[in-house]
């Protein structure tokens, strides 16, 4: 059949549409299959997108413990890990996309069931067709190792900021615990944050669906897959020229162009290809990894919000800046380092004694301050986490007051899930599993707080994990039951949090901090990973083995086969592989490129933005909290923002209530406070492209062609590529000749040709 003539949509391609709306948003139902629009409403959406749309269909035969398994398995999560890595020390920080870790598994993994014989020696690694078992583990242990774990900004700031190294062992010990605590977690909140069908985590749907869309209705088989590799091959060789031979293509600006390096007002407003450089009003930019894929999928409401923030950025931070708040003008327009009154950078050893706070040092060296655009941030950090609580309890408290008498109810009360409920013939870990990985993970944090000289007391350590594990399951229940959770929530609330407990000790607020938010953000992307197994029917272990052993020598591995609990050891897999290569990264990355770490700006291939913003907050809330926060102090308005942002959505609720026709329902007042300070930190380019993409495919093309996609795979695997080869991410870095598409700063010229930001 001509698949251009077919005009009925499979059954994935509805699901596709239905889940790229939002929560306000109304489906067209009329596009969409009977079977979709059965009993379909929009105010339970979550309900029949998880029971009615995705299959509880399950082939309990299907092996998930492969040898295909293990070898993707380790393999993407040592690419995850390392390209993780590398883009936490880029000027723009982005994430290892999910979704392109699950197509090239799928792509991976027929291949090599494809390749190993079946029969013979070797055929106990080839059990069959790749299926959708060993794919969802494979998912779940790269997904869980390619992130750069929070641990490693700790060894980073140490080594840069207090030349101290931590010891290799130490270091990747600290790495584990501080993973596998918010495993601990996850586990212990499987009954209440991940079996229920209203614990629905939409995060996960559409990983869910597009692998259920690959093995059992092979709608990506043809068409969708060649688009697939077209797009990735194109994109992967295009991203040569933006980021190595022709970097103003990075940030084409006009007015950057005709200014060509004069004027600091045109550098802050319109320039912003550099790291820390300028907003990038009205720049095109033709780098994919910049602009990413979130336009593409991200639903039409959430964009409109976001658009509104950003919008508010651009008018907060020129204010601020040319209206000299905070002095602004003293300090360079975006940085995230600490700095004397006179602009110099702020030299934090000598207020310390001993990593602690001198307060006679402290009088003779003064008082230090943040840039606007800093400060900002940390505003609207606490801004957006109380706007975040309020909204979601104002517009979702049907859902939240339902899961809350469930936790209520929940002794001898047995859970009614139809996904779950296929699963119950499957035997799940025990309880004491994760409680005894809780135990180990929070002994070797004692152990390698004590040993590490980081201050924090263990009585603060046990206080802030009972304050996490009460957040982890409030927040838990709003992710999993809306899908909005803040990308940097809890970052500044246990700052504060340990700076009460410990004052006067920025290393102990570090390590306070990675215990607390790490923590929770650690536990719920886990609980998102249990969800998908859920879905997709990976079970955590199999009752018989998937094939009979005809060899002596293979009993072990079958044996190992039907008792691993596949899940479990995906995840803990996982986090031992992620924490292991993000460490030799991380120490690779550090002495190749440490003058560039250590710089204001950065360079076009290397900042240490992000260890710099984790030290300066922790010398701040550490060491010279009171000082800075405190009352008199010059930025005590952002603890205060905390309560302002509980304010927020209230007027868009009672005037939703007043006016119900208005639309003030589809103001999401914690997007719109999230994004006000988006563009404070990085390379800000892409936000014009970004927009323009994202109205044009979610108004436009999700309604015409719901089945087109596109991913930025591509430009992750040759930004790895480069990264090693050119980059200089383990060795001598090799840069493209300066012509004037690729200004060099010793020019006085950024990317885009404005006037380079001060190093």
């Amino acid at each position: 059949m001509d698949e251009s003539k077919t005009t009925e949509k499979t059954h994935s391609d509805a699901v596709a549409e239905i889940t790229s709306v939002g929560a306000n948003e109304s489906v067209d139902v009329e596009n969409i299959s009977d079977f979709e629009k059965e009993e379909y409403l929009v105010e339970d959406y979550a309900r029949d997108v998880a029971i009615k749309v995705l299959s509880t269909q399950d082939d309990e035969t299907q092996p998930a413990f492969t040898f295909r398994f293990l070898f993707l398995g380790f393999g993407l999560s040592a690419f995850g890990s390392v390209l993780a890595q590398i883009y936490y020390f880029k000027p723009q920080t982005v994430s290892v996309a999910q979704l392109f870790l699950l197509l090239i598994s799928y792509f991976l993994g027929n291949g090599l069931a494809w390749i190993i014989p079946r029969k013979g020696v070797f055929g106990f690694l080839n059990p069959g067709p790749f299926n959708i078992k060993e794919h969802t583990a494979i998912i779940i242990m790269c997904s869980t190792a390619s992130v750069s774990a929070t641990a490693s900004e700790i060894i980073a700031v140490e080594d840069l900021f207090y030349n101290h190294t931590l010891n290799p062992g130490l270091a990747i010990f600290m790495l584990f615990a501080s993973q596998l605590l918010g495993y601990g977690f996850a586990g212990i909140l499987r009954d209440f944050l991940v079996f229920p069908t209203q614990t629905w985590w939409p995060t996960s749907i559409t990983s869910a669906n597009v692998l259920q869309a690959l093995h059992f209705d092979r709608t990506l088989a043809s068409r969708r897959v060649r688009m697939f590799w077209i797009v990735f091959g194109g994109v992967a060789v295009w991203e040569i020229v933006p980021q190595y031979m022709f970097p103003v293509l990075s940030g084409f600006s006009i007015i950057c162009l005709i200014a060509n390096g004069r004027g600091d007002v045109v550098r802050n407003l319109f320039g912003g290809a550099s790291n820390n450089e300028g907003t990038g009003l009205l720049a095109a930019c033709f780098d994919w990894n910049y602009i990413g894929s979130g336009c593409l999928w991200q639903p039409l409401q959430t964009q409109l919000n976001q658009d509104i923030g950003l919008v508010m950025t651009y008018i907060f931070m020129m204010a601020l800046y040319y209206g000299n708040v905070w002095k602004a003008k003293n300090f360079p327009f975006m940085s995230q380092a600490l700095f004397n009154e006179d602009g110099s950078e702020y030299n934090q050893t000598l207020i310390l004694t001993n990593n602690e706070f001198d307060s006679e040092k402290y009088a003779q060296q003064g008082p230090a301050y943040f840039s606007a655009s800093n400060a900002w941030f940390l505003l609207v950090s606490n801004l957006a986490l109380g706007s975040c609580l309020v909204h979601v309890l104002l517009w979702h408290w049907n859902q939240i007051s339902g899961a809350f008498k469930f936790i209520g109810l929940r002794h001898g009360h047995d859970v009614d899930d139809p996904h779950h409920n296929v699963m119950k013939k499957y035997k799940q870990v025990p309880q004491w599993w994760f409680i005894l990985l809780f135990l180990a993970a929070f002994a070797t944090a004692q152990a390698t707080n004590y040993k590490g000289d980081s201050g924090l007391p263990w009585w603060a350590l046990i206080v802030l994990l009972i304050m996490c594990f009460i957040l982890t399951v409030i927040y838990g229940y709003l992710d999993s039951i809306t899908g909005f959770a803040l990308s940097w929530f809890g970052s500044g609330f246990f700052q504060m949090i340990v700076a009460f407990m410990v004052p006067g000790k920025p290393v102990a607020n570090m390590y306070g901090t990675l215990y607390g938010q790490n923590t929770m953000n650690q536990a719920l992307s886990l609980m998102s990973d249990f969800k998908l197994g859920q879905y997709t029917k990976l079970p955590d272990r199999f009752s018989t083995p998937p094939f009979t052993c005809s060899a002596r020598l293979l009993t072990c591995l079958c044996k190992l086969r039907s008792d691993c609990r596949v899940t479990f050891f995906a995840q803990i897999a996982g986090t031992i592989v992620g924490g292991v290569l993000n460490y030799i990264m991380l120490i690779n990355i550090i002495d190749n490129n440490r003058p560039a770490l250590l710089s204001l700006s950065g360079t076009r291939l290397w900042s240490g933005q992000n260890p710099q913003s984790y030290n300066s907050n922790a010398i701040s809330w550490g060491a010279l909290g009171p000082e800075m926060f405190g009352r008199g102090g010059t930025y005590v308005m952002v603890p205060v923002s905390l309560a302002i942002g509980l304010v927020l959505p209230v007027p868009f609720w009672l005037l939703h209530k007043k006016f119900p026709k208005a639309g003030f329902n589809y103001v999401i007042m914690p997007i719109v406070t999230q994004y006000s300070a988006w563009l404070t930190v990085g390379i800000n380019t892409s936000i014009m492209f970004s927009v323009l993409i994202g109205i044009f495919t979610q108004y436009f093309v999700r309604r015409r062609y719901p089945r087109w996609f596109s991913k930025d795979g591509g430009t992750q695997v040759m930004i790895f590529i480069l990264s090693f080869a050119v980059f200089g991410a383990a060795g001598t870095a090799y840069n493209f000749p300066t012509w004037w598409g690729n200004p060099s700063l010793d020019q006085g010229l950024s990317a885009d040709r404005c006037k380079a930001p001060p190093e």
